[in-house]
């Protein structure tokens, strides 16, 4: 049994040899569900901008318990491709599991994902280049000042930052989960967030103008599993899967660069 998976059961209170039961999780969570009763999975992945892609991959309940039937139909430029693999059924379980806890805080989230940044990657992704009109900001003092941004509580703060003001893009990513149930309502979740594991999710459909907004969840442990269901190499997986975003890394890059400017000004300024 996977570490996560077992970790949270032990947390529950469930037997660990129900592997295949999702468990009701603290006060406040949905209702219990349990994996017997999932008829189906179905990830909906739509994107626009830098690349086109238009995925969806149905996870169908097999004849045994201990796996799901995926089929994916992907369409990109280069044509449509359909692709069948089976799927643990646990990995529904963990899906189901992070879904029955109470909803994450934006500010936890920020703790995680910050812990799963990449300096280096941060580092060779900034859009960043000294200004021309401060000589005396190199590229290696920016850089160093950078880099000073990429720990520890530094580092939260910049990935606090950037969730809470995203620039606009083109960038135009769009999920949508339906869990189907073969006693009960539908269950769906939702993102067209273009920040890092799409966060938040909205425990719903997107609000339409005239229809009230519904909850939504900063959960990594959603982004996780979902990651877990889907191909590796689809674009949907990718997206779920990135440690790193350029805005992140050029905002912490104009964030070290006005920190020089600054220091260069007071310097200057010094008698």
């Amino acid at each position: 049994m996977p570490t996560f998976l077992h970790a949270a059961l032990r947390f529950l209170g469930c037997v660990p040899a129900l592997l295949l039961v999702a468990c009701a999780g603290p006060a406040g969570a949905p209702a219990a569900v349990t994996i017997h009763n999932v008829r189906s999975v179905e990830i909906q992945y739509q994107h626009d901008g830098w690349e086109r892609a238009d995925e969806v991959h149905r996870l169908q309940r097999g004849t045994g318990q201990r796996a799901f039937t995926r089929t994916s139909r992907v369409e990109a430029a280069d044509g449509i491709t359909t692709t069948r693999g089976n799927v643990p059924a646990q990995r529904v379980g963990e899906l189901l599991w992070a879904l029955s806890a109470p909803p994450w805080p934006r500010e936890r989230a920020v703790q995680v994902v910050a812990r799963h940044v990449s300096p280096v990657w941060m580092m060779e992704n900034a859009l960043v280049a000294p200004r021309a009109d401060v000589p005396g900001c190199t590229a290696r003092e920016i850089r160093d000042r950078m880099y000073a941004h990429l720990k520890g509580a530094q580092l939260r703060s910049q990935v606090d930052a950037y969730y809470q003001d995203m620039p606009w893009t083109d960038d135009d990513p769009a999920m949508r989960v339906v869990i189907t149930f073969s006693d009960g309502p539908d269950r769906v979740i939702s993102s067209r967030e273009r920040t890092l594991h799409m966060l938040p999710w909205t425990l719903g459909e997107q609000p339409t103008s005239g229809t009230a907004a519904a909850p939504r969840s900063w959960s990594v442990p959603v982004s996780d599993a979902l990651r877990r269901l889907l191909p590796p190499d689809s674009q949907a997986a990718q997206r779920l899967a990135n440690n790193g975003d350029v805005h992140l890394a050029t905002r912490i890059g104009r964030v070290a660069e006005h920190e020089c400017v600054e220091a260069l000004g007071a310097a200057r300024a010094a008698p």
